[in-house]
């Protein structure tokens, strides 16, 4: 089983590393979904680990919805991580109407340069998950990461389950992914599994933000489970 966790902070990346992560997903702004993370970031984690990181291109924040002006920075980020060392990029482009938007998610895919694309979580938000999966997988993605079109994984299972089974593309469940539900996902043929090290907080910073707590014994657990 691959387990790849999303990092929004070198500190996260590293722990995840030393804690056995097989993969990183790294951003900016986690608690909000994630948008695409500095060239600095990167360029730090890219010297300290040795698993594969792939980056999120997304703009902007909670929205899968880029106006022109952010669709043509994440075309710029795209190209400009494809060319600097990153080993896969994550995006998701979808209409007003909850449909993929074909000629936007094409671009992406062209500035990635031959990269493995995954399509991020606005695959929730489409009606047809089966027929989208296909479409994806004509489109030149890897991989879609999915909570199931649900909230969480435990609620989606049925819908992964269905998803894997159609051989369409790999599928990435993620969304409350936790050492109690890694089995089930494991039993329905899933082969990589996507969750956080974040807990919850009482610190709190600027303005009275959250400041994350860090738990990458998670990955541990999650390992356990699948033993």
């Amino acid at each position: 089983m691959i387990l790849e966790v999303s990092c929004g902070s070198i500190e996260e990346a590293i722990l995840a590393t030393h804690y056995g992560a097989d993969r990183v997903e790294i951003c900016h702004a986690l608690s909000t979904g994630g948008v695409t993370p500095s060239p600095g970031f990167f360029k730090t984690l890219r010297q300290k680990i040795s698993i594969p990181i792939f980056v999120m291109i997304a703009q902007p924040e909670a929205n899968f919805i880029a106006n022109d002006h952010d669709f043509t920075a994440m075309l710029a980020d795209a190209a400009w991580f494809a060319e600097n060392g990153a080993d896969g990029l994550v995006f998701g482009c979808i209409t007003n109407e909850n449909q993929i938007d074909i000629p936007r998610n094409q671009a992406l895919i062209s500035a990635a340069n031959g990269l493995p694309c995954t399509f991020h979580r606005a695959f929730d938000m489409i009606l047809d998950p089966i027929s989208t999966a296909k479409s994806l997988a004509h489109l030149g993605f890897t991989r879609i990461l999915t909570s199931g079109c649900s909230t969480t994984v435990d609620h989606g299972l049925e819908v992964i389950e269905t998803l894997i089974q159609s051989r369409n593309i790999q599928i990435l469940p993620g969304g409350g992914v936790r050492a109690g539900i890694a089995l089930a996902l494991q039993s329905v043929g899933a082969t990589e599994l996507h969750f956080s090290i974040r807990g919850k907080s009482q610190r709190t910073g600027y303005l009275g933000y959250p400041l994350p707590s860090l738990e990458p014994d998670r990955i541990t657990k999650i390992r356990e489970a699948l033993s």
